[in-house]
């Protein structure tokens, strides 16, 4: 298969996939963005033992809120679309689910001062209270937005979203900047934000109408959310075990958050178009999903190189601007572009993952992906002595690519219609091509203007192929343009 223009069924997918997930793209990554957004700043204003904390801070709220929320956001969404209960039933998992986290969420912060020290190699601390109940906000308004998603209400969830990933780290920045310069008082200001952001989710869902949920309702989705747990903090720990890998092994916790924050930018836009990718492959018929799938597949693949593409060519700049010049960024470069490139895979896992969770069979990720990771945090581990930070972002490549291809091989099995990629020979040769250049070109000189003149190349081939139309210099004399 080519990466050509689309049919017109298609293509009006993919217009549906790029254009509602951009929105939810803006939701989804708000957090992850706003934390490029402050990290230039929260770099300068912390020591970097401050900053480190901090970043193993981070690490403790994006994994505990999957663990609060017990894989139940997959379930509402799923119900509310295709369960006979449809929107009353998936408000009453709404507030079931909030419930269960705030009992899971007083357990852990009673029980921190046993595994902290284990699991963090940090004794519990103030800070670690204050991410708990970043945590227990964060999976609220988890819960909230599956619903919000299942009701295609894209304001609200992008306002939820706001003020848990933009307005918490703003207050965070402020708190920082006016009060001390501590991971306390930066975490005092994130935890405001996540709770206000679940708060105000619940209170979204309650008015939204009735509650009234079928007998066994609740088992039914633990039974479809509890096995996608350990798939979604693994997915997490792609990311968050590896700043911790590098902070225990090589004492740079906070270098590596640096690089791999930045580097998964690109799977973070992808991880967003999800949430409009994810509801219409569940309403296609199944029969029909594979075509869709193929598609769409190929427009996220050439949206996602180009972004993951153009990090990678220009991390100099971007981590320039990330953290001054006491982190060595420009040691962080590799680092970067190995951690952009796992965006290309992702977009495979995430359209064989869709047949899996439209089957309601998700037992299998609980093993797939939790072996994806742990391949990726062995590499990163057995690596980091000789590669240093850049086994970090070599690991959440490996992972990736390892995610992708278990993901497939359990749809396969499961999935009514099984379903093969598509080829993607374009995506293929720019995510190559791209990496390489990211990893090896020099960052001055030469170098430099090679990564940009190859950013530029990269946003034409990828613009050209995904309106249909030839590059210019592909272009034959007199040749009329496909439809675009």
């Amino acid at each position: 298969m080519t990466d050509g223009p689309v049919e017109a069924p298609a293509a009006s997918a993919s217009r549906t996939v790029l254009g509602r997930g951009s929105l939810y793209t803006l939701a989804t990554a708000a957090p992850a963005l706003a934390a490029v957004a402050v990290v230039p700043a929260v770099t300068r204003a912390l020591p970097v033992a401050e900053y480190d904390l901090v970043a193993v801070a981070t690490v403790v709220v994006q994994v505990t809120y999957i663990l609060l929320g017990l894989g139940m956001g997959a379930a509402i969404t799923r119900q509310h679309l295709l369960d006979a209960a449809g929107a009353t039933g998936s408000r009453v998992l709404v507030l079931q689910g909030a419930g269960l986290a705030g009992v899971l969420g007083a357990v852990a912060t009673a029980t921190s001062g046993w595994w902290s020290p284990l699991v963090l190699g940090r004794p519990a601390s103030t800070e670690l209270v204050l991410a708990l109940a970043a945590s227990l906000g964060g999976a609220w308004m988890v819960l909230a937005q599956a619903y919000l998603r299942g009701e295609d209400r894209v304001r609200p969830f992008v306002g939820l979203a706001a003020l848990a990933g933009l307005v918490g780290p703003a207050l965070g920045l402020v708190g920082v900047l006016a009060v001390e310069r501590s991971a306390t008082a930066y975490l005092v200001g994130l935890a405001a934000g996540y709770v206000a952001a679940g708060l105000t989710g619940l209170g979204l869902v309650v008015a939204s109408g009735p509650a009234q949920g079928r007998r066994g309702g609740l088992r039914a989705a633990l039974r479809i959310g509890l096995p996608t747990v350990p798939h979604q903090v693994s997915l997490y720990l792609a990311l968050a075990g590896l700043v911790v890998i590098a902070d225990r092994l090589l004492g740079e916790g906070g270098r590596a958050n640096v690089a791999l924050t930045f580097g998964a930018g690109a799977t973070v836009v992808t991880a967003g178009l999800n949430n409009a990718w994810a509801p219409l492959v569940y309403r296609t018929p199944p029969a029909e999903r594979g075509r869709v799938l193929t598609e769409t597949t190929r427009s996220v693949g050439l949206v996602t190189v180009t972004l993951s593409g153009g990090l990678a060519l220009l991390a100099p700049w971007v981590l320039a601007v990330a953290a001054p010049a006491r982190y060595a960024t420009d040691g962080l470069v590799p680092a970067l572009a190995l951690a952009a490139a796992a965006a290309v895979p992702s977009v495979v896992y995430l359209a064989s993952g869709h047949l899996v969770f439209a089957e309601g069979r998700t037992h299998g990720l609980a093993v797939t992906t939790p072996l994806a990771v742990a391949g990726g945090l062995a590499v990163a581990a057995a690596a980091a002595s000789s590669w240093g930070v850049t086994a970090t972002g070599a690991g959440y490549l490996g992972a990736y690519l390892l995610l992708a291809t278990g993901t497939t091989a359990l749809q396969r099995r499961v999935a009514g219609h099984a379903w093969w990629p598509p080829g993607m020979p374009l995506v293929l040769a720019l995510w190559v091509l791209t990496t390489l250049g990211g990893v090896l070109l020099p960052t001055d000189g030469s170098g430099a203007a090679w990564r940009w003149g190859g950013a530029v190349v990269l946003v034409v081939v990828a613009a050209a192929a995904l309106s249909g139309r030839r590059p210019p210099w592909g272009r034959r004399r007199g040749a009329a343009h496909p439809a675009g």
